[in-house]
């Protein structure tokens, strides 16, 4: 199946939050969740943030549609149109309650009624053993303390069901050809965006991204098997790494 993906329509007020770029926590919680880079960005920043969720879809597609879910972490819901063809029930989970509002209408919007919502901590909250067929995860683990991150691999183990599979991936941020392809990109493109982000007196401090891409990789593979790995957009050319594992 193709991937499908929820257009600024689907939003409240088709997303013209985005459009006036300020210290509201609603806003800065929509650029957490990556709503910016999704529909303000060009060219092959543009093409690399799909290009991972093709990818995504394809582990999908290998493993067959299933009985359950896990989002975790799911922003504004990008990827939901397409999870929600793959599992009988999906269960998303979201720190943030605004991100987790916009979500929830993209979903009453394009009718998806297999989708139960969730606010709530991935480092805290719980679900009872083997719960899930398949946790996916994308752009997430970065934001986790990286002394927290086994913990959180070995919560997700427990969640998944025998022979479950994880879909992880994360930006390759401590390379320094990354670094300056992404404060470039924020800067010629993004420019009230970035300035909305460095305001101090913002309503909402961001999670921020606080683990390297080593450390997210050496908990998930301690933790699970790999399936497949690949860096986008190039093995040479790292800016992101996405993978399907299993228990």
């Amino acid at each position: 199946m193709l991937t499908m993906f929820p257009k600024k329509s689907d939003y409240p007020n088709r997303l013209k939050i985005l459009d006036k770029p300020g210290r509201s926590a609603a806003y800065q919680q929509l650029v957490e969740a990556s709503a910016s880079a999704y529909f303000e960005t060009k060219g092959p920043t543009r093409w690399l943030f799909m290009k991972r969720f093709n990818v995504a879809n394809s582990y999908l597609n290998q493993i067959g549609k299933t009985g359950s879910i896990l989002d975790a972490g799911t922003g504004i819901g990008f990827f939901l149109p397409t999870l929600s063809r793959f599992g009988i029930r999906i269960t998303v989970i979201d720190y943030a309650h605004h991100t987790l509002a916009y979500t929830k209408s993209m979903c009453r919007k394009k009718k998806m009624k297999n989708i139960k919502f969730i606010q709530g901590d991935l480092l805290t909250i719980n679900f009872p053993k083997n719960s899930f067929d398949i946790i996916n995860t994308l752009s997430v683990l970065e934001h986790i303390p990286p002394e927290k991150l086994p913990a959180l691999m070995t919560k997700f183990k427990n969640w998944l069901k025998p022979g479950g599979y994880l879909i992880a991936g994360w930006p390759n941020e401590g390379g320094r050809l990354f670094k300056l392809a992404q404060t470039w990109e924020k800067k010629l493109l993004r420019p009230k965006m970035l300035q909305s982000l460095k305001d101090k007196c913002r309503h909402y401090k961001p999670l921020g991204h606080v683990a390297q891409s080593h450390q997210i990789y050496s908990a998930v593979t301690k933790t699970f098997k790999t399936i497949n790995y690949q860096s986008l957009p190039l093995p040479w050319l790292k800016f992101y790494s996405l993978g399907l594992f299993t228990r």
